[in-house]
């Protein structure tokens, strides 16, 4: 399996990032702590993205809590939102 962010060595199963992959989720995982050379795996890679999206999604419910009554009560109900 290829893809333009990340090739996959059908030999040994091996994930490597491309240069263009390096430049577009390089700095998006180093703030979550995970540096792109680390991952050695597809599933690690997506276990990394797992990570990453959550980091990031708590960070935009932490700009959004407040702004708006209703999406403060739909969204009561989840831990990321009591914090």
């Amino acid at each position: 399996m290829n893809a333009p962010y990340f090739l996959i060595d059908p030999a040994t199963g091996r994930l490597g990032f491309t240069a263009t992959g390096r430049e577009a989720l390089g700095p998006r995982f180093a703030r979550a702590g995970i540096r792109l050379e680390t991952l050695k795996t597809l599933e690690q890679a997506r276990a990394a993205a797992r990570a990453v999206t959550h980091q990031e999604l708590c960070a935009l419910a932490a700009t959004l809590k407040g702004c708006d009554a209703r999406l403060d009560q739909v969204m009561a109900a989840l831990p990321e939102w009591q914090s």
